[in-house]
């Protein structure tokens, strides 16, 4: 997407961003090169999706299955997500991090190689229990 493709005033109105903010953020290339892509069409169809793998003495009754669902990679879809318990929600941040920089980068998000996490509890041993989730994309049609 060239210069000319991409709207800067709708970018700059949705962040609310003063026209100082503007430039300072339009003068570093890998952020400039970044919103391009992440306010692309494209990646509007791009859905980051943590889904319960295993699941074994959960007090919140998580199972294999349940999910959530980010659109355009980062803002939760509350319509297509399961509910979730807080303790497993720790590492979603970086995983989003890792996804979006890999999109941005033309790399395929999907090719991670860390690409599973659990929640904090560690199981009956010494907690309650332990869930497993995979992190993946996906597109709108394959959910």
């Amino acid at each position: 997407m060239g210069e000319a493709d991409f709207d800067w005033g709708k970018f700059q109105r949705n962040n609310r961003y003063t026209d100082e903010e503007l430039e300072i953020f339009k003068s570093d290339p890998r952020r400039a090169n970044a919103a391009k892509k992440m306010f692309s069409r494209e990646v509007a169809g791009k859905y980051l999706v943590i889904e319960v793998v295993r699941s074994h003495g959960c007090t919140a009754r998580m199972k294999p299955g349940d999910r959530l669902v980010f659109r355009a990679l980062g803002v939760l879809d509350t319509e297509k997500s399961s509910p979730w318990c807080a303790h497993a929600m720790g590492e979603i941040p970086g995983f989003a991090n890792m996804v979006q920089d890999r999109y941005v980068s033309g790399l395929d998000p999907n090719d991670m190689v860390y690409n599973h996490f659990s929640c904090m509890d560690v199981g009956p041993e010494c907690g309650w229990g332990q869930v497993v989730m995979k992190v993946y994309v996906a597109d709108e049609s394959d959910l």
